[in-house]
């Protein structure tokens, strides 16, 4: 008779193999995992991250520009931006608002601009072409309130600046 030798477990070839693919699998895991919480990513850089927490849309901007009766029309004149805002009490404004064009993706492409207000009661800043699928916000100096529009793919010649939720 032939007698078979049986080596135990540990002899064999195959349960090293396939413990050693799962021991791969679980090195592989813990090495992504350390390396996700070492290098966290960065999206929001430099002043954006400012702007960000500054911006958000609780509500009660939206509700302070209706309170005031706020609304503009912003166009752009002689490679300038020009705003005609009208308020409930227009001599209440402020005479420096901020004017931020926002891109919806890329904030590279974000703008700000000041406006100033001239001798006919109209706000003036420097032209800097909008991007496509932009949002205008515009809002005082010290944020307590803001208008916005939207430029779609064919820039209007007259945007309508009114109180919304972002």
């Amino acid at each position: 008779m032939n007698e078979q030798i049986i080596n135990p477990w540990y002899r064999e070839p195959w349960p090293w193999f396939i413990l050693s693919i799962l021991g791969l699998g679980v090195f592989f895991g813990i090495s992504i995992l350390l390396i996700g919480l070492s290098n966290p990513p960065q999206m929001v850089r430099g002043e954006y991250e400012r702007f960000g927490r500054g911006m958000v849309d609780i509500g009660s901007r939206t509700e302070q520009a209706r309170t005031l009766g706020l609304s503009g029309q912003l166009t752009e004149r002689n490679s300038e931006w020009v705003l005609e805002l009208a308020a409930n009490d227009s001599a209440s404004l402020p005479d420096q608002l901020l004017l931020i064009v926002q891109h919806p993706v890329d904030a590279e492409q974000d703008r700000t601009v000041l406006l100033n207000r001239d001798s006919y009661g109209l706000f003036r800043g420097e032209w800097t072409a909008p991007p496509h699928h932009a949002t205008l916000i515009l809002q005082d100096l010290s944020q307590s309130w803001w208008i916005s529009a939207h430029l779609g793919d064919t820039p209007e010649s007259m945007l309508e600046l009114i109180p919304r939720r972002l």
